[in-house]
């Protein structure tokens, strides 16, 4: 049984992933029905996107702390598919659930629309079904954009560093001060080539950026990933602990990070806010710790990969009624963007959307995405503390 009983939950880090995910549904109400800020008050939607960076560097550093031990000499065969077994049964069957929740939306948009622009109609096609059941998605092979429900090209990338992340561990477990100063080296190294060479590659930004998604999805996962499982060293070996474990520091760090998309920080910048709010939030035991603790942002943590997972499914739903009214309005997308945004309703969707996905992520967190996760952990005889089972998987 892979069962940890040295490695306690990090209660502290549950709420985070809970807002991230929070914060990229607000960041999407604003891009898929009508903008609720004008432009140029505030670039803190613009740039919402990011916070999926933040779940990669989450992620990596939740799987290493869990996982570590397991895999910190050699990889054992039987471990590896105990470990791959857990890892299905914790994001798979949700995943399944609500892509056919999309692909059905999808498939009615696009039978109702006179026409769709490239962009949209890549979104909405209904031929991405197999890629996206095979978690392919955004493994570069021909999609300018996440298909169907989009926010799990994340996960697309996401499983396969899954299934390499035992053989890295090794590296990570092994390294001394030295090796941690030139790996942060190397990983700085990673982002700015995919920022300053993958990134002006994208069809969808054009220009230096790391919001790459079906191209080069992958290494931005695994630079996420990478960074969480280096942090994840320092946590150890209580790096920083004096100072970082401080209520002052997480709230600079946290509110640090807020600022600077609200100015438009560079994106490269505001991820490398993210290692340290992570290590902040570990450390603390004090005020921070128990605003943390709290029953609503535990529960929200809880929710956390259901909200991710069933917010675009939901605005999908809107969508059919919006096509259904009007079957050309996706037919031109510089029509659509050009038009005058109803601020007033950009934020009673908004406001819409995300009590809806709250209220449907709890019904679907309680009766699929647990009994679901249960099943098939008793199917694969994998046993698991809660530390393992809730590593981030966005």
């Amino acid at each position: 049984m892979m069962e940890s009983k040295t490695h306690p939950y990090l209660t502290t880090l549950t709420p985070l992933r809970g807002i991230a995910a929070l914060l990229v549904v607000v960041y999407h109400c604003n891009l898929m029905f009508q903008p609720f800020l004008p432009s140029g008050y505030s670039q803190f939607l613009d740039i919402g996107w990011v916070w999926v960076d933040f779940f990669f560097v989450l992620s990596g550093f939740i799987m290493c702390y869990a996982y570590g031990k397991y895999f910190n000499q050699h990889v054992k065969m039987d471990a590896y598919k105990k470990y791959m077994g857990a890892r299905f049964a914790r994001v798979y069957p949700l995943h399944f659930v609500t892509t056919i929740w999309a692909f059905v939306c999808c498939a009615i948009i696009v039978h109702l629309a006179t026409g769709l622009a490239p962009f949209l109609a890549e979104i909405f096609n209904p031929k991405a079904l197999p890629a996206s059941l095979l978690l392919l998605q955004s493994m570069h092979i021909g999609y300018f954009t996440a298909p169907l429900n989009a926010p799990s090209w994340s996960l697309s990338t996401e499983w396969w560093v899954y299934m390499l992340f035992p053989f890295i561990v090794p590296y990570f477990t092994k390294l001394k001060r030295t090796g941690k100063l030139v790996t942060t080296i190397m990983m700085v190294a990673f982002f700015i080539f995919i920022r300053y060479v993958l990134g002006p590659k994208t069809y969808f930004h054009p220009g230096p950026t790391l919001n790459t998604l079906t191209d080069f999805g992958f290494f931005r996962c695994l630079a996420g990933f990478f960074v969480g499982m280096l942090i994840s060293t320092f946590y150890q070996h209580r790096s920083g602990y004096r100072i970082i474990k401080r209520d002052w520091f997480f709230a600079l760090s946290f509110f640090g990070v807020l600022a600077a998309m609200h100015f438009g920080i560079m994106d490269i910048l505001i991820v490398a806010f993210f290692p340290v709010i992570i290590l902040a939030a570990a450390y603390n035991q004090t005020a921070v710790k128990r605003i943390l603790d709290t029953r609503v942002l535990q529960r929200l943590g809880d929710w956390s990969f259901t909200i991710y997972m069933v917010h675009m499914p939901i605005i999908y739903t809107f969508l059919i009624f919006r096509v259904l009214k009007k079957p050309a309005i996706y037919a031109d997308f510089r029509t659509l963007i050009s038009q005058k945004p109803d601020y007033g309703l950009g934020i009673v969707l908004c406001i819409v959307v995300v009590t809806l996905t709250l209220l449907v992520a709890a019904l679907v967190y309680r009766f699929v995405e647990v009994p679901a996760r249960n099943y098939f952990n008793k199917a694969f005889k994998t046993k698991q503390r809660q530390i393992l089972v809730d590593a981030v998987e966005v």
